[in-house]
């Protein structure tokens, strides 16, 4: 179901229902892509009316600011400037500048290639002695699994590398290895100076090659050598498949004259980021923040994302001066940005063909993602279904940017970062009930 530009949905239709796949997953998804509305200018003195009438009042240091996304009129502000932690708010910005960064469609290899000199001639000394030297290498899929999802969409598998890898070894006459396992796409430290350890259960150690995220078979735990952890799990599962691997699998380097064996591709960029965003998922947007740095000529690292990032950030008008970035995902307390830049950078997102479809990949107020919990109380479900926004939590901070369909049909920008907000739950009542407040407005001047 899509909202229409001149009606606001009933919120009875966003009812919780279940959905086969997907985080989040209640009630109506699917979400349009918003389109400049052509009604009479907004009232700011109605919008600033409404949001200031929620009461209790924020509690805490506020940045907000709205803007009609047709006129570009600022509709309400208030220390939209000041720097700020946006916690998983920062998420958006590495979606922005990932999707302006890499064409529409882009998958990410992993692979399997064959390394001895034998792989140059089948049928050299080392093949018909039945052993090869392979190794697996990561590009940086932060969604690949271990076994095949029956979800949508489809993620790419160790198990199926591992058949085909196997099915090309036997076809050259090799049954028997030595696994290696390259994931040196990916530079610099695999863990963030700022993320103290307690952070282990919220992020994995950062590796272009791991398996369900470091956690392969239902672990609980986080690998802290996801790497090796990828290429034990691919060992046994190439073993399963009828080829003997000897010994234990080690780091190296293919070269780049080795010989391709198999690969698996991700899914399209666009639904590895719609996975993050929805569930907020640290580790995968650490990730897709070193492809986006690949992809705009910096050092796949934390650095060199930050650098990406500003430069993205930069070139599209949403960069400030004395914004700090950290990481890419938000977890640093340490990272600093302006309800402001969250603003520009979704007003270009959203009337930029490359970058529109993040429209869609955010959390859906009362129905999706990080989201779907939210927006059931007393004020707030006037938003429901019709809040388009990234949420973000931190102890002392909570965030959403976004945008929403009003009730007269026109779409609005929004930002807003609390900091230093006694009570996470009251901060998303005022959050939950700020943004109803404008999605019911009728707010003609």
């Amino acid at each position: 179901m899509r909202p229409t530009a001149s009606s606001s949905l009933p919120a009875q239709l966003f009812s919780p229902t279940p959905q086969a796949s997907g985080p989040g997953g209640q009630g109506v998804v699917g979400a349009a892509t918003p389109q400049p509305n052509s009604t009479a200018p907004a009232d700011p003195a109605k919008v600033a009316a409404r949001i200031d009438a929620v009461n209790p009042a924020a509690k805490g240091t506020l940045g907000a600011v709205s803007v009609d996304l047709a006129s570009g009129r600022t509709l309400y502000s208030r220390g939209a400037d000041t720097m700020l932690a946006p916690a998983s708010n920062l998420k958006v910005l590495t979606g922005i500048a990932l999707l302006d960064a890499v064409d529409a469609g882009t998958r990410f290899s992993t692979r399997v290639v064959r390394t001895d000199k034998a792989s140059a001639s089948p049928s050299a000394a080392g093949s018909a002695a039945g052993s090869a030297a392979i190794t697996l290498v990561g590009g940086g899929d932060p969604y690949l699994l271990s076994v095949p999802s029956a979800s949508y969409p489809q993620f790419a598998s160790t198990l199926n590398l591992a058949h085909s890898a196997a099915a090309a070894l036997k076809a050259q006459g090799v049954t028997t290895v030595t696994l290696s396992y390259d994931s040196t796409l990916f530079t610099g430290p695999d863990w963030n100076s700022d993320w103290p350890a307690s952070y282990a259960d919220q992020v994995t150690h950062i590796s272009s090659l791991w398996v369900d995220e470091g956690r392969p078979a239902g672990a609980t735990s986080r690998s802290t050598t996801p790497a090796l952890q990828a290429a034990q799990v691919f060992a046994g599962q190439l073993r399963a498949a009828g080829i003997t691997v000897s010994g234990t699998p080690s780091a190296a380097k293919a070269p780049a004259s080795a010989s391709q064996l198999a690969a698996v591709a991700s899914a399209p960029v666009e639904d590895l980021l719609k996975r993050a965003l929805l569930s907020s998922d640290n580790a995968a947007t650490e990730v897709l923040s070193r492809q986006m740095a690949i992809a705009s000529g910096q050092p796949a690292s934390f650095l060199g994302a930050a650098a990406a990032l500003q430069q993205h950030l930069t070139r599209i008008g949403a960069w400030r001066s004395g914004a700090v970035i950290k990481d890419g995902c938000g977890l640093s307390r340490n990272n600093r940005v302006s309800a402001t830049m969250l603003e520009r950078a979704w007003r270009f997102a959203l009337t930029t063909s490359r970058t529109e479809a993040l429209a869609d990949l955010v959390p859906v107020a009362g129905v999706a993602g990080s989201l779907s919990n939210r927006f059931s109380g007393a004020g707030e479900v006037t938003g429901r279904g019709v809040v388009h926004a990234k949420t973000g939590s931190l102890t002392g901070v909570s965030s959403l940017s976004g945008w929403v369909r009003t009730a007269d049909g026109r779409v609005v920008v929004q930002a807003m970062i609390l900091n230093n907000s006694p009570d996470v739950e009251a901060a998303h009542t005022w959050l939950d009930t700020a943004w109803s407040a404008v999605a019911g407005c009728g707010c003609t001047a």
